[in-house]
C-alpha cells in the first residue's frame, strides 16, 4: 500500500512539472511574439506629425507598393489617438474606409486618391469643431499654419537629402537626375502643396511680378527633374565618358544697369579623368506674362546665355541646345533661402534651387 501511494506521488509530481513546463512554454512564445511586435513596430515609425497635407502624410505612410492598409493606418498616431481618446471608435473608422474605393487590383490598401479621400471623410466629421477653434483662437491658427509651412518645406528639404543619399549608395548623378518616376511625383506632390503656402511670396504679391532683387545672389541647385539635363547627365552636357556631373552653382547680379548670370558646372574626373569646372555666362531678366496653362500672370525668368568656357575653350553659347531648359523658366516659389523654378512649356519639370 505503501508502495502505491508512493507511485501515486510521483505521477502527480510529474503532473506538476509538464504543468509548469507548458506555462514556461506559453510564457516563451508570448515573450517571442512581443519581441517581434516590437522589432516590426520600430522598424516603421508612428507618424506623429499633426495636420501634415493627406499626399505628404499618405507619402510617409505608403508601404513599398505605394499603398496604404490597416498596418499602414495604425502608424498614422493622430488617427491613433483619435481612437484611443473615444473622438473616433473603430467601427467608424471601418466603416470611412469601407465606402472608398480601393485600389486597383486590391481589396484592402487604399492609393493615394482613395487615403486622400478617407483623410476628407475624416476631417469632415470634426469639420465643425475646426471652425469654432478657428473663430475663437485666430492666433494658434496663426501658428498652425507657420507649424505647416515649417514641416512641409523641411518634409520637401529632408525627402531631397535622402534622395541624394540613396543616389550616392547607389552611384547615381546628383541633383536628382536619377531619380525614377515615383521618386519624382513625390517631391512634385510636396512642391505642390509648398507652393500653396502664404508664405510664398509669389504668392503673397498675388500673381504681381516678384522683385528682382529677391532673386539676387548665391545659388546651389538641390534638384532637377529636367528631362534634358538627364539626357546630357548635366546643364552643358560635357559630362560623361571618364567624367560625372559634380553639381551646378548660379550667380545673379542685379543692378540698376546690369543684369548678369553665372553657372558654375562641376565635372568631376572618374577612371583617370580630370576634373575641371564650366562657366556659363550670360544676360538675365523677370518679367510678368500670363501663363499659357493657367491664365493668369506669371513671373518668367529669362536667360540669354553668351559664353560657355571650359579649360582653354571660350565657345559661343548661343547654340549650345543643351542650355535650352535654363533659357525661359517660370518662378512658382521663393522665400528666404529657397526657391523653385518650373519649366515654361512643362511644369512638371522642376529646378528646386537653395541658397549657397
Amino acid at each position: 500500500g505503501v508502495v502505491l501511494l508512493f507511485w501515486e506521488e510521483e505521477e502527480e509530481e510529474e503532473d506538476d512539472v509538464d504543468e509548469i513546463t507548458s506555462d514556461m512554454t506559453e510564457d516563451e512564445e508570448e515573450s517571442e511574439q512581443e519581441e517581434e511586435e516590437e522589432q516590426v513596430q520600430q522598424q516603421l515609425p508612428m507618424i506623429t506629425e499633426t495636420d501634415l497635407p493627406p499626399a505628404v502624410l499618405f507619402s510617409q505612410l505608403a508601404n513599398e507598393n505605394y499603398l496604404v492598409g490597416q498596418a499602414e493606418l495604425k502608424r498614422w498616431g493622430e488617427l491613433q489617438e483619435m481612437i484611443s481618446e473615444g473622438d473616433l471608435s473603430q467601427e467608424e473608422l471601418d466603416v470611412l474606409v469601407g465606402r472608398v474605393e480601393k485600389a486597383p487590383g486590391t481589396d484592402t490598401f487604399l492609393d493615394e486618391e482613395g487615403f486622400c479621400k478617407l483623410a476628407e471623410a475624416i476631417d469632415d466629421l470634426f469639420e465643425e469643431v475646426d471652425d469654432e477653434t478657428a473663430n475663437n483662437e485666430p492666433a494658434q491658427q496663426q501658428k498652425q499654419q507657420e507649424d505647416d509651412f515649417r514641416e512641409l518645406k523641411v518634409e520637401l528639404l529632408e525627402l531631397l537629402e535622402d534622395l541624394d543619399k540613396i543616389g550616392e549608395e547607389e552611384g547615381r548623378l546628383l541633383c536628382g537626375l536619377d531619380c525614377n518616376e515615383l521618386e519624382q511625383e513625390r517631391v512634385l506632390e510636396v512642391v505642390g502643396e509648398l507652393e500653396r503656402e502664404p508664405y510664398n511670396k509669389v504668392v503673397t504679391v498675388g500673381g504681381g511680378a516678384v522683385s528682382k532683387e529677391e532673386l539676387v545672389g548665391d545659388w546651389e541647385l538641390l534638384y532637377s527633374s529636367s528631362s534634358t539635363m538627364k539626357y546630357n547627365e548635366g546643364l552643358s552636357g560635357l559630362a560623361g565618358g571618364l567624367t560625372r556631373f559634380g553639381g551646378l552653382k548660379q550667380k545673379i547680379i542685379g543692378a540698376k544697369y546690369l543684369s548678369d548670370v553665372e553657372y558654375t558646372e562641376q565635372v568631376i574626373g572618374k577612371l583617370g579623368g580630370k576634373s575641371y569646372e564650366v562657366k556659363i555666362t550670360g544676360d538675365w531678366d523677370m518679367k510678368t506674362e500670363v501663363s499659357l496653362f493657367t491664365g493668369k500672370p506669371a513671373n518668367v525668368m529669362s536667360v540669354t546665355p553668351d559664353n560657355v568656357v571650359y579649360g582653354p575653350r571660350r565657345d559661343k553659347a548661343d547654340h549650345w541646345k543643351s542650355l535650352g531648359p535654363m533659357n525661359m523658366l517660370l518662378l512658382s516659389y521663393i522665400d528666404e533661402d529657397l526657391r523653385i523654378m518650373r519649366g515654361n512649356t512643362s511644369t512638371d519639370t522642376l529646378f528646386i534651387w537653395k541658397r549657397c
